[in-house]
């Protein structure tokens, strides 16, 4: 990619558990690291005041539950090869840390979370997407496996959270987006496509 040329734009979509963070990896790793990889999760508002009721209905799985003026602003000076320094979220005290997170400008950006294809204004700025489609079930043993092992959240309150937020958020917000991504990945059925992406990136990074 030449100085003057604007980084490619991937945007990775799907509900929790749908193997999001692990495509960006697979497709940064294709690339040799060559990929500047951004999360929607870093950029959950602050909720350090929240305590009792009003922490218990916290409702993550909806867009007003993130700063996306933040994400989009940012996703701007990487797309004009500046350096950002992106927010840190704590899920067990559901705050944003004093410490930040350095992403540099790559030849490839990849915007991965739950509201890349819903929210207009990080839509528009995608070159190219995919929506990761997978069954409800293995979704949320997905998110069981990860909330315990990488969040510190106890399965009685993943349990809670799907079944008052996760899913039908997802009916709502997430699933109608996929009619805006450029492919849409059965990922239990065809586990192979992901290759298919990376060749495709490839090729319109060396146009």
């Amino acid at each position: 990619m030449t100085a003057s040329r604007k980084p490619l734009v991937l945007g990775i979509t799907g509900g929790s558990g749908s193997g999001k963070s692990r495509l960006a990896a697979y497709i940064k790793e294709g690339l040799h690291g060559h990929a500047a990889v951004v999360c929607q999760d870093w950029y959950y508002k602050n909720n350090n005041g929240a305590s009792g009721d009003a922490r218990e209905a916290l409702n993550f799985d909806h867009p007003r539950a993130l700063e996306t003026s933040l994400c989009v602003r940012q996703l701007d000076l990487l797309r004009a090869g500046r350096t950002v320094h992106a927010p840190v979220y704590d899920y067990a005290t559901h705050t944003r840390i004093a410490e930040t997170r350095e992403v540099r400008p790559e030849p490839l950006v990849i915007v991965e979370g739950l509201f890349v294809l819903h929210e207009p204004a990080l839509r528009r700025r995608l070159d190219l997407s995919v929506y990761i489609d997978v069954p409800d079930d293995m979704r949320l043993l997905r998110r069981v496996r990860r909330d315990t092992v990488e969040r510190r959240v106890d399965l009685e309150e993943t349990l809670r959270l799907y079944e008052r937020f996760v899913r039908p958020m997802h009916s709502r917000f997430i699933a109608p987006s996929a009619r805006h991504a450029t492919w849409r990945w059965p990922q239990l059925d065809q586990e192979r496509f992901k290759a298919d992406i990376l060749r495709a990136v490839r090729r319109r990074l060396h146009k």
